[in-house]
């Protein structure tokens, strides 16, 4: 029997922080935690690496760019609901469980890049920390909307392979993208320009992120 395709009325949905907290008491078993555990200490190796002085800023940059990559390859794993068969039939909608999913990313990913600017702080410029952290936010967006989507569209109940390989597609893409479309630029006249496309980027993630979760049900509701 298809319990997703059931309405759930206001009365069956019971106290939501209750259902949160059912959430969270199930997020070690449910959540596919063990990718963010490795991008933590690969991301870790990065952060430990020896600067010296005469480091370049530019390396700087790239390695905020690749740790913003493996933060996005372990957060896109945090949707996949191997368990959905079992937490679907609960009174939890379909946007609760995805956005419960998406805070436990941000949750481990955000301090992660905080300290990551930290370290890096003393060979970039703050206005490259600012570059830097709306890139690392589209790329996430991207992948989450991503995972997002081929759970929804394709019933995948573990998108997050599909998704990781998608964004890693993705991020080697954009490296052959032409000058007038770059995203990846150092050049002080197309930083305005290239992060605005970030910016448009971070959107459409959220967007597509926002209309994955949304509850199947609703729609058969309003015609009811």
């Amino acid at each position: 029997m298809n319990t997703s395709s059931i309405p759930i009325s206001a009365a069956s949905r019971g106290p939501r922080w209750a259902q949160l907290r059912q959430l969270a008491r199930m997020s070690g078993r449910l959540t596919r935690w063990q990718p963010a555990a490795l991008v933590t200490a690969v991301a870790a190796v990065l952060l430990a690496w020896p600067w010296d002085d005469d480091t370049s800023w530019r390396t700087g940059v790239w390695s905020l760019r690749a740790i913003a990559m493996l933060l996005t390859l372990g957060g896109v794993f945090a949707l996949d609901d191997a368990a959905a068969e079992v937490v679907a039939s609960s009174p939890t909608t379909l946007r609760a469980r995805t956005m419960f999913r998406v805070w436990l990313t941000l949750a481990w990913a955000v301090p992660l890049w905080g300290v990551s600017l930290l370290v890096m702080a003393p060979w970039i410029s703050a206005v490259w920390l600012v570059w830097s952290s709306l890139e690392f936010a589209a790329l996430l967006a991207a992948g989450l909307s991503t995972a997002a989507l081929a759970a929804r569209r394709y019933g995948l109940s573990e998108p997050g392979t599909v998704a990781s390989a998608a964004v890693t597609g993705g991020f080697l893409g954009i490296f052959a993208l032409p000058g007038p479309l770059a995203l990846f630029t150092l050049r002080s006249q197309d930083l305005v320009s290239a992060h605005v496309r970030w910016g448009l980027l971070l959107g459409l993630g959220v967007v597509v992120l926002w209309a994955t979760s949304r509850d199947p049900s609703r729609g058969r509701r309003r015609r009811a």
